[in-house]
Parts: structure tokens; sequence; C-alpha cells
């Protein structure tokens, strides 16, 4: 019974917020496309503005990591599991660099290695979050569980 608990909980707030994330989304891409027309700045400058809209995720990630952390009051589980939220912040800061030195000079084929780098790094550290997290506790709900519930 505590495993569906912790399922019903996370997806009452995920179907909250779709409808507050879904507005922040669409104003980042109308100020991006804004900032196409009136702005005279380069292209990845204003790719990287439409990346604005990973604030909803931070803001997800950061509200269920506080669920989350209900679950257990272990202290190792109460540590890690703000991991996620560190993880897209991280990968946001990295991505604005990346995107800044696109913009200050000519990184040609590495730019994209090592965009290619911090996907797969961010995904292989997502999953290995998972395995460590389920250890400590088995009625750790993942994402993927959470958007399977959602659908």
């Amino acid at each position: 019974m505590r495993r569906e608990q912790h399922i019903r909980r996370l997806v009452d707030y995920a179907r909250q917020g779709k409808a507050k994330a879904i507005m922040i989304g669409a104003g980042s891409i109308f100020l991006t496309s804004t900032f196409l027309r009136t702005v005279d700045l380069s292209q990845p400058l204003l790719i990287g503005l439409g990346f604005l809209g990973v604030v909803p995720l931070l803001v997800r990630e950061w509200k269920l990591g506080t669920i989350r952390s209900t679950f257990n009051d272990d202290a190792t589980y109460q540590r890690l599991i703000r991991f996620p939220f560190w993880l897209t912040l991280f990968g946001l800061l990295v991505l604005y660099a990346l995107l800044g030195w696109f913009e200050t000079g000519s990184p040609g084929t590495s730019f994209f290695l090592a965009l290619g780098v911090l996907l797969l790094g961010m995904f292989a550290l997502q999953r290995t979050f998972d395995r460590v997290i389920l250890k400590l506790e088995p009625d750790y709900i993942t994402d993927r569980e959470l958007h399977r519930e959602l659908n």
C-alpha cells in the first residue's frame, strides 16, 4: 500500500504542475521568437534563450525531491534525493557554457562532441542514480514509472 500512496502523491503533483510548466515553456518560446525578430543577436545565443524552458523542469525536480524526501528518513537517502535537481541545474549551466564557447570562437566539431558527452553523461548519471536510490528505498518511484502512471 505504501508504494501506491507514493505514486498517488507524485502523480497528483505532476498533474497540477503540468499546466504551469506548459505556460512557462510557451512563454519561453514566445520570448525567444520575439527576440529572433527584434534583436540583432547571433543564432546560438537565441537558441540558448529558448532553453529557458528548462526552468520549469528545475522547479519540478525540486518539488518532486521535496515530496520524495518524505518517503524515507535515512540520512543517505535524504542527501541523494536532490541529485536529479542538481544534475539538471549542472546540465543547464554546462549547456550555457557550451553555447558561450560556440558564440565566442569557432570550436568546430568539438562543440558537438562536447554536447554529446554532456547528454550521454547526464543520461548515465541519472540511470546510476536510479539504481543506487532503489537499493536504499525499494519503494522509490523513478521518473520512468511516474511517466507511465501519468499516461
